[in-house]
């Protein structure tokens, strides 16, 4: 009797040595199963998309790029009137000292500049900013200025002002160039070409020109004359305004000025 009990012990003892493991490695299986056919999120999140900001310099004397947000920090270069720059942030705030935006000047070149050196397309006021520095100037920074508001911030109401001013700008020049190069080149002797060929290819002209400012020469009056390019767009663009009347006085003028070239 005694060894039957011990029998069915034994018996029943082999079959949970069975079972365990049996069960163990069903659920390693099913985990396995799981681990296959369940989609893995593998994609990482993606990064937040810098925002830059398009400006230009209109006032070339604080135009300066250095390495650090303060006006004593190391200077990298100077930036020329009219570039364009990519504002990639702003200098904290800080009592009694100017912000300073850092900005991307090239693929590889960055450095802070003053924050009234730029002008921000889109930016409210900084058309008027532009055109108060255009007032104030005059040469080929005023004419570049022009040539900026009218070009890089065309939907601004300013641009009609701003290209009659480049017009009239445009006609002082002439004035001052005629007897600049008058000077220097005298009485032509020996000269191989006629006398206009010589002032229309004077080197005094090639930054004017570089900006899309054309003269004329009246060898009759040995002096150069605007070509009215300006007067003619702002009659285009905006013919009933007031610029647009004062163009069409000064386009008649020079269009006088070079009638008569012999």
């Amino acid at each position: 009797m005694h060894s039957r009990y011990i029998f069915i012990y034994r018996f029943f003892y082999s079959l949970l040595l069975i079972s365990v493991p049996a069960s163990g490695q069903t659920a390693t299986q099913n985990s396995l199963a799981v681990s296959r056919t369940a989609p893995q999120n593998t994609t990482k999140p993606s990064p937040a998309v810098p925002t830059f900001k398009k400006a230009f310099v209109i006032d070339d004397r604080l135009a300066v790029l250095r390495r650090q947000p303060a006006l004593q920090g190391e200077v990298i270069r100077r930036l020329r009137l009219g570039h364009a720059v990519y504002i990639v942030g702003t200098s904290k705030a800080i009592s009694g000292e100017p912000r300073f935006y850092r900005v991307a000047v090239t693929r590889r070149t960055r450095g802070w500049i003053h924050e009234a050196a730029l002008a921000i397309q889109g930016h409210p006021g900084d058309d008027q900013r532009i055109l108060e520095l255009i007032e104030a100037s005059q040469g080929i920074e005023k004419i570049t200025l022009c040539r900026l508001l009218s070009e890089s911030f065309s939907r601004s109401r300013l641009v009609a002002r701003s290209t009659l001013l480049l017009g009239e700008e445009a006609e002082r020049v002439a004035v001052n160039l005629s007897q600049r190069i008058r000077r220097r080149l005298g009485e032509l002797s020996g000269a191989a070409a006629a006398v206009r060929d010589y002032y229309l290819s004077d080197a005094g002209l090639d930054r004017y020109s570089k900006l899309g400012v054309v003269f004329d020469f009246n060898e009759s009056t040995v002096e150069f004359a605007y070509n009215g390019r300006a007067y003619r767009e702002v009659i285009k663009r905006f013919p009933m305004t007031e610029e647009a009347a004062v163009a069409r006085k000064r386009l008649e003028a020079s269009s006088k000025k070079i009638s008569n070239r012999s």
